[in-house]
């Protein structure tokens, strides 16, 4: 069964597995951390990323149904780590690469963690995250009870709430919804049958397809049931008229 690879590694995660970083603040004193006017709001704007075991999950299991196998290696060129992220398939390689420098946090790892994201993203691994500047992520910090000022880890329900929303818009345009589809139609035996309506079950949950595509979905399956059952019934007959 031949599954298309650029369009897996470019499918969405689940959002409750995107994590958020605060990127700019405004009213805030950076040297004392603590705002500027005390009587003006704090407002942050939310950077979105995923952990770098979220990328080697995404290329093991695509890999995986692609009969494909990847690798990396990392090398230092001007101070700066660079990834060289190769995938091997029958007869051919793809070999792509990025860097990062340093990160503030545990500087090696992270610059590993980092380089290797951004070799993923040139596979279409994330790159959809990038869209998040085309949308509101501005939330405001608010004061605890004990004056203290919320932090990143521990932003307003609200705030979480309004970031989940954002995270499914920006998941909307890489959903694989239509790829399965094709897939489902395009299967020849009940074994391909089942094994895509497994797999694509699985995408549709953690995409978080609307109740219209789900619908259509399940129309399609049943389609191609009616289908094997009619090959079925017409293979009895004719082993009958023999």
């Amino acid at each position: 069964m031949i599954y298309n690879l650029e369009t897996l590694l470019k499918a969405p995660f689940p959002v409750d597995s995107l994590s958020w970083r605060i990127g700019n603040k405004t009213n805030w004193d950076r040297v004392n951390n603590k705002p500027k006017d005390p009587n003006k709001p704090v407002k942050a704007q939310m950077l979105v990323y995923i952990d770098s075991r979220d990328v080697q999950d995404r290329l093991d299991e695509v890999c995986d149904l692609c009969a494909w196998t990847w690798e990396n290696d990392f090398k230092e060129v001007s101070g700066r780590l660079v990834c060289n992220l190769t995938l091997r398939g029958l007869n051919l390689k793809i070999t792509r690469s990025d860097g990062a420098g340093d990160t503030d946090f545990e500087a090696e790892k992270g610059g590993l963690s980092d380089a290797l994201k951004r070799a993923a993203v040139l596979f279409g691994v994330g790159r959809y995250l990038y869209n998040a500047k085309n949308f509101n992520t501005w939330i405001k910090y608010e004061k605890k009870e004990n004056g203290e000022m919320e932090t990143d880890f521990d932003m307003p329900k609200k705030a979480k709430e309004e970031l989940a929303d954002v995270a499914r818009q920006l998941g909307e345009s890489v959903k694989t919804y239509h790829y399965w589809l094709n897939m489902i139609d395009m299967v020849k035996t009940e074994e391909e049958f089942e094994a895509v309506r497994q797999i694509a079950g699985k995408y549709a949950k953690r995409e978080e397809w609307s109740a219209g595509n789900i619908e259509t979905f399940k129309k399609h399956i049943e389609d191609k049931k009616k289908e094997f059952e009619k090959e079925k019934e017409d293979e009895i007959q004719a082993d009958g008229n023999e």
